[in-house]
């Protein structure tokens, strides 16, 4: 079996038809229909079926095609590697990370990174848990920062705690709830609530934590799926809650616009923050690097967050 020829699938069924597959690939029409008769006889089965809407995959067809997108991916990691080697970018390293972790530390971070190693390239990912680490075992990724999304080891990758963290609830100094004094159960679950994320091991220690505290029923209305940005700058104008971790939100908001409300002698739920690092690259000059600025930026964080803060005059 060919590569290109499931390379070839892929973009017929992206583009929907063998006519714009072949002008895009330019390939004659009757040599990529040939192609696809030749593909299929392999396969033992028809991988897409042709109406006067356009084509459409069969089973067979969408899994051959998924390999072929993965050459495509493949193939354009390369040419980029090439085209960062002859600039004299030839130390690169791909970088996984949380959207909330990543708003912390990112910036600070890359800046540090290529002013101290300007042969450095980075290519950094916002994701889920799950999600970089599925990445890191299929070596699309060399480094993760990220929670732990279980306990279970992976083989090949080396885990090395960065911060001890909790979830808490959070909302704007403005919201209703911020200014007062004693909290009841009913105060939270009348209230707004949104969320990063209600999917997987984050939705699991979300629940955990508020039915801890005896909160049942919550309204969530507004999910963001692996974006910060909008989620907090939605929480800052003051008509929602959120469970969020301490550590990030501390970092990248400021008390008088985003709080946390006290649950008292409530014990937090923990959810520490961690390198995660595939045995391949742990020995690289782009890893030392890297390792040791990330150290920097972590200790700076840490050390303003360790602050007292300032009493007024």
């Amino acid at each position: 079996m060919d590569p290109r020829h499931l390379v070839y699938l892929a973009v017929i069924l992206d583009k929907g038809s063998i006519t714009s597959a072949a002008k895009h690939l330019l390939v004659a029409q009757p040599t990529l229909t040939r192609i696809m008769a030749t593909l299929e006889m392999q396969a033992g089965t028809q991988l897409f079926s042709r109406s006067r809407f356009g084509v459409r995959s069969t089973p067979m067809g969408e899994a051959l095609a998924r390999e072929g997108r993965a050459i495509m991916r493949n193939m354009d990691l390369a040419q980029e590697q090439v085209s960062r080697y002859r600039t004299g970018m030839n130390q690169e390293l791909r970088v996984a990370i949380g959207p909330m972790i990543g708003m912390a530390i990112i910036p600070e971070l890359v800046d540090r990174l290529t002013l101290e190693h300007p042969r450095m390239a980075i290519t950094v990912t916002s994701s889920s848990p799950t999600t970089a680490l599925d990445a890191l075992l299929d070596d699309l990724n060399d480094v993760v920062i990220a929670p732990a999304p279980h306990e279970r080891m992976l083989a090949g990758i080396h885990r090395e705690l960065l911060v001890e963290d909790e979830l808490g609830i959070f909302c704007s100094a403005n919201h209703p709830l911020a200014k007062k004094e004693s909290l009841a159960i009913d105060d939270f679950e009348s209230a707004k609530w949104l969320s990063v994320g209600l999917a997987g091991p984050f939705e699991e220690q979300f629940i955990k934590m508020l039915t801890s505290e005896g909160i049942k029923k919550i309204k969530t209305q507004t999910v963001f799926k692996n974006d910060a940005v909008m989620m907090i700058n939605l929480l800052a104008r003051g008509h929602h809650l959120a469970v969020l971790p301490r550590f990030p939100t501390r970092a990248i908001t400021r008390p008088d616009t985003i709080t946390e409300l006290d649950l008292g002698s409530a014990r937090p739920t923990e959810r520490n923050i961690y390198l995660w690092t595939s045995e391949k690259v742990i020995d690289s000059e782009a890893y030392g690097h890297f390792k040791q600025e990330l150290n920097t930026v972590f200790g700076q964080l840490l050390g303003q967050q360790l602050k007292p803060p300032m009493l007024p005059e």
